[in-house]
């Protein structure tokens, strides 16, 4: 089911870009197979024909959340790797958690043409400073902001949708053996003062509750800001409900591997399903080991979208159009050692 939709959703995206010639190439331009031999075993896709001889010496810059984060680690690795591969100069500092704001200051001094952060907190702050000095900004996953006309990153609600219609296969082949005639609700692991997450898990939700035809009392949202932790909001849950069955989507993986974590410690186990968004090495690790109800991931390729970051910022910088990033892959127990040994080689035994 899910891989028709997403082929379909990339027959709709071609025929959009093909019909607005963004990727027309010639001798000029960086070719889609020039990119994805540069970019290894990732194979990223081509998001803007640049050419091979810029028009100024460009100067990009990005804050980095946590590059020690698994996730931002690599697309730390990816953006430097694409900054490597175009010959610009890439200014990156990390905030290690903190806010953005006060080190944006520093980051200015390298007087950066192009610049972005991802910070959900404090970016818009960050992309109303660039505007007052007409530097463009580009977020990353953080979607519009009224001080810049540049969306890019995941798209939240296809992202949601994807991994529900994942954990639909999932549940529904639990609910056709052991999981026959018990209670079903769905948690919506989310943070509502980030604008990505809302999106996606309420899509994730959506689509989860129509295909089951669930009521909204079976539609449970645990919100980290409310200031419960994800571990406490999913103890409490299964207490109040000793004999049902859970799926599961959070807005990032840890944010749905703690819970399960604690489900499986609570004796719970068999009572869960979940799918998680974003897909880098500790989630690979885990569902290596295939345990029981954790289905599989939505891969984000965070190499490749760091990398897409950095042709998205020297297309604005040249002015050339960029193609939208996308999620290209799901993950499951039947194909993980295959992917797991493309991206980190044989695991250690």
């Amino acid at each position: 089911m899910f891989i028709k939709r997403f082929m379909h959703l990339l027959f709709v995206s071609s025929m959009l870009l093909a019909s607005a010639g963004v990727l027309a190439q010639d001798a000029t331009t960086y070719t889609a197979d020039e990119i994805k031999e540069a970019s290894g075993v990732e194979q990223c896709s081509q998001l803007a024909e640049l050419p091979k001889e810029f028009s100024e010496d460009w100067k990009l810059a990005f804050i980095n959340p946590n590059k020690a984060q698994s996730f931002w680690g690599q697309v730390s690795v990816g953006m430097n790797a694409a900054a490597e591969f175009y010959g610009v100069e890439f200014v990156e500092m990390d905030s290690a958690g903190g806010p953005d704001v006060e080190l944006f200051e520093t980051l200015l001094l390298n007087q950066p043409d192009v610049v972005g952060t991802h910070n959900a907190v404090d970016y818009e702050a960050v992309a109303a400073r660039a505007l007052d000095e007409n530097i463009p900004y580009i977020g990353f996953d953080n979607g519009q902001t009224e001080y810049s006309p540049y969306v890019y990153g995941i798209p939240n609600g296809i992202a949601g949708e994807a991994g529900a219609e994942l954990l639909i296969e999932g549940v529904q082949a639990r609910l056709d053996t052991d999981w026959k005639d018990r209670e079903l609700f769905f948690l919506e692991f989310t943070h509502n003062g980030i604008p990505a997450c809302v999106d996606r898990t309420g899509a994730a939700a959506t689509a989860f509750k129509e295909h089951f035809e669930l009521d909204d009392e079976h539609i449970i949202q645990l919100d980290l800001a409310t200031g419960a932790t994800e571990i406490e909001m999913m103890l409490s849950t299964l207490t109040a409900h000793p004999d049902a069955v859970f799926a599961m989507i959070p807005c990032w993986d840890g944010l749905g591997i703690a819970p399960y974590n604690a489900a499986v410690e609570a004796g719970r186990e068999a009572d869960i399903m979940l799918v998680t968004l974003g897909g880098d090495k500790p989630p690979a690790d885990l569902l290596l080991t295939k345990p029981q109800g954790y289905y599989g991931y939505i891969e984000f390729q965070p190499y490749c979208e760091g990398w897409g970051w950095i042709e998205s910022a020297l297309a604005i910088a040249e002015g050339v159009r960029f193609a939208p990033y996308q999620a290209r892959r799901a993950v499951t127990q039947a194909d993980i050692e295959q992917r797991y040994a493309e991206l980190y080689g044989a695991p250690s035994s």
